[in-house]
């Protein structure tokens, strides 16, 4: 069995009794860095000297996942991301690949992440949407913004009389270019509302809706810090 674990993305309590008790019982992990995951086990607590460390990335080789694949036909091995819960935006939806390919079976375990507390924090409706990870640094940039700022229509059963209902776009945008993000919403000409979510789980945790230079004001004056990885949302 290999089980699939959240872990915090800051707040070191945000863990599961579950996860704690894998974490103590199985002998192999897998891990994007281990000295991350290390100081993650000292957190709490846990022993890790007799743990057999497996390294996996977006660069690991098919030999590599061959290797993993023979150690999981013996045994139960437990997966962590950096942060957060893996397999929704990293390297280990290889593992979900291998595992299906080779009937090795697999659990979820539910818990953190930055996306849902943002969905559910959104001041809109959010029984449905989309999620779209971060967007392009370069090459189809400006077209997925674009689709997003004209996002998917959603056509009920039976059909809407007046006008179709458009499905949210939830996406994930890095520090280091969310100002870029704002500067190419407004060459784009954007007039709807933007949602920002920041620090989730953190002492300091932020979130805004509003329009998109309310937004930019707020950067210039320094009320909402560019730190950290953002969740956005765009409505028209």
């Amino acid at each position: 069995m290999l089980y699939f674990i959240p872990t915090p993305i800051w707040n070191k309590d945000d863990i599961t009794v579950r996860a704690l008790n894998l974490f103590k019982e199985l002998k192999y992990l897998i891990c994007e860095d281990t000295r991350t995951t290390m100081k993650l086990l000292a957190m709490y607590e846990i022993d890790y000297k007799d743990k057999q460390f497996l390294s996996l990335t977006s660069f690991t080789s098919q030999w590599k996942l061959n290797h993993y694949l023979n150690i999981l036909k013996e045994n139960d091995i437990w997966l962590v991301s950096e942060a957060g819960t893996p397999g929704l935006s990293d390297p280990w939806k290889s593992m979900i690949k291998l595992c299906n390919e080779n009937w090795i079976p697999y659990s979820i375990l539910p818990w953190a992440n930055a996306l849902i507390p943002a969905v559910v924090w959104a001041w809109f409706d959010t029984s449905e949407f989309v999620y779209l990870w971060f967007l392009p640094q370069k090459k189809g940039r400006q077209t997925a913004l674009k689709n997003i700022i004209n996002p998917p229509v959603l056509r009920t059963t039976p059909p809407l009389k007046k006008e179709d209902k458009k499905i949210p776009v939830f996406f994930y945008e890095s520090v280091h270019r969310f100002e870029k993000l704002l500067k190419e919403l407004k060459e784009l000409w954007f007039n709807g509302q933007i949602s920002v979510s920041r620090e989730l789980s953190k002492m300091f945790e932020q979130q805004i809706t509003w329009t998109l230079d309310e937004v930019i004001n707020l950067v210039k004056e320094k009320k909402l810090p560019i730190k950290w990885e953002f969740v956005i949302w765009l409505k028209n």
